[in-house]
């Protein structure tokens, strides 16, 4: 089972990304995402940034966190170069979660392409042979 994989979509970047759980799906979401902004493990992080997020279902709680992982440059001026679920509790649908993140000057000579927003289009988690599986769409 590859954790994720670029699929082709029209005008916008799409990711399909699996795992065995809630917890494994989100963090191969993540990284996945990552894959789409810096050129691999090109860069290493300076320094982790934490954070907890909550959904009220298990599509949003996974859109909330590629959402914060987005805000990292907006928000403090670095780029996610990392990405670890650090903990998921299904039951109330929070995660908590790592990004190894560096600094726009020291990425930018890697950086791939910019994505705007996470969307919900078709952004549905199913169940698969060897655990979950979603696809979603990047606005670029």
């Amino acid at each position: 089972m590859r954790p994720f994989e670029q699929v082709e979509h029209t005008a916008d970047y799409a990711i399909i990304a699996r795992g065995n759980d809630l917890r494994e799906l989100i963090e191969n979401a993540g990284r996945g995402m990552i894959s789409l902004l810096v050129e691999g493990e090109a860069v290493v992080p300076r320094r982790a940034v934490q954070f907890t997020v909550s959904g009220d279902s298990p599509e949003r709680l996974l859109v909330e966190c590629l959402r914060e992982l987005l805000h990292l440059e907006e928000d403090e001026g670095v780029v996610p170069v990392r990405f670890v679920a650090v903990r998921v509790s299904e039951g109330n649908l929070e995660a908590e979660c790592e990004a190894g993140v560096a600094s726009l000057d020291e990425a930018r000579p890697y950086l791939l392409g910019a994505v705007k927003a996470v969307t919900y289009h078709d952004l549905v988690i199913k169940s698969a042979p060897s655990g979950l599986e979603v696809q979603i769409v990047f606005d670029v």
